[in-house]
């Protein structure tokens, strides 16, 4: 009969199967998880992603509150960053790794609130995509994020 290991070989084990598992499985092109408050989120080019501006999410210097997403890309590779809702104004800001603001948008998304950014990346990085609202209108309210 063979020897059983030690439970903390096994759980190690069991959790590296568990990561190969979920390495191999395709994300679903629409992620549903709101961030909790000032939680930094991670989106991929070709994703859906949902979130909620509300109290305690970061705050902007007029007072408004921020989402931030990180997306990786590639030098030459050309995005398009869709905000919409229908509770807030969408205003979008994308930002390099150091945080320079490489564009920003209010109203080029259509359908009045939706904000819409077209850009070329410049570098192999993690840039950022800041969510925000336009003015000082402090509203909370859900969004839906589209990186393509």
């Amino acid at each position: 009969m063979a020897r059983v290991p030690s439970g903390c070989f096994v759980a190690a084990l069991v959790a590296g199967i568990a990561s190969v598992a979920r390495a191999q499985t395709p994300a679903a092109p629409t992620d549903t998880t709101i961030l909790q408050p000032q939680e930094i989120g991670t989106v991929r080019v070709g994703q859906t992603v949902r979130g909620m501006l509300e109290a305690g999410d970061w705050t902007m210097a007029d007072g408004t509150f921020a989402d931030i997403w990180y997306v990786q890309g590639q030098a030459g590779q050309r995005i398009v960053v869709t905000l919409r809702s229908s509770q807030f104004d969408s205003y979008l800001q994308l930002l390099d790794a150091a945080g320079a603001k490489l564009a920003e948008d209010d109203d080029s998304g259509g359908g009045g609130n939706a904000a819409r950014i077209t850009f070329t990346l410049r570098a192999n990085e993690r840039y950022q995509i800041v969510v925000n609202s336009f003015g000082d209108d402090i509203r909370p309210g859900q969004y839906t994020l589209e990186v393509r």
